[in-house]
């Protein structure tokens, strides 16, 4: 799109590896730094750059229930593509402690099994939150390809909070070969495992804690 084809630089690595990957079962793994800019390059390198069929690979993308209620643009994100949960972390900016929204999981997990996913495992656009633990078992569950990506410069483009505007500024995406998980998917779950991908994942696209 020309916000920013033309009027910002947008710097993509390695989505050479797109073609090679299986048009099911893959989940790409990014950092969040806005609610929604990030999917829209996605959609964008997918489908445009890369022209690939609408139908194959179907990508959508993961956003959390209230963030996509906000206004009408992120309702119509919502219907281009969006697969909502609710956190049992966080809602409204506000720290919460409530029961993991199994029918979320269970929308992530079938979005993933019938195309490609982005998801964001800090489910927050916080600098320097952690990645959430589930992101562990949520790849056990679906034997999925994890791709770990990572966004810099998003921020940049923010006029006030999530309102995008800002122009002629550099933004990257950079795109990890997938994640060596044979070993971890062929081995009942266990939470030592678990830690050890999502901490190689930490260090592949978590933010710096602040």
């Amino acid at each position: 799109m020309p916000y920013f084809a033309i009027l910002n630089d947008i710097h993509v690595e390695g989505d050479e590896i797109l073609k090679d990957l299986p048009r099911r079962n893959v989940v790409f793994l990014s950092n969040h730094q806005t609610y929604f800019l990030e999917a829209v390059t996605f959609f964008d390198l997918v489908y445009v750059r890369h022209q690939f069929p609408l139908e194959a690979p179907v990508l959508r993308f993961s956003a959390a229930e209230e963030t996509m209620k906000k206004n009408l643009l992120t309702k119509l994100m919502t219907l281009a593509g969006g697969v909502t949960f609710k956190r049992s972390f966080r809602e409204g900016g506000i720290d919460v402690q409530r029961p993991v929204d199994m029918d979320g999981v269970e929308r992530v997990e079938e979005a993933i099994r019938d195309g490609w996913l982005l998801h964001f495992p800090a489910g927050t656009t916080r600098r320097g939150a952690p990645l959430r633990a589930g992101v562990s078992r949520l790849l056990h569950n679906t034997k999925a390809v994890a791709v770990p990506v990572r966004v810099d410069g998003f921020r940049d483009l923010l006029l006030h909070k999530q309102l995008p505007g800002k122009l002629f500024r550099s933004c990257s995406v950079k795109i990890h070969p997938p994640l060596e998980l044979h070993d971890f998917y062929s081995q009942p779950y266990r939470k030592e495992a678990g830690q050890r991908i999502l901490a190689e994942l930490e260090g592949l696209v978590g933010d710096p804690r602040e």
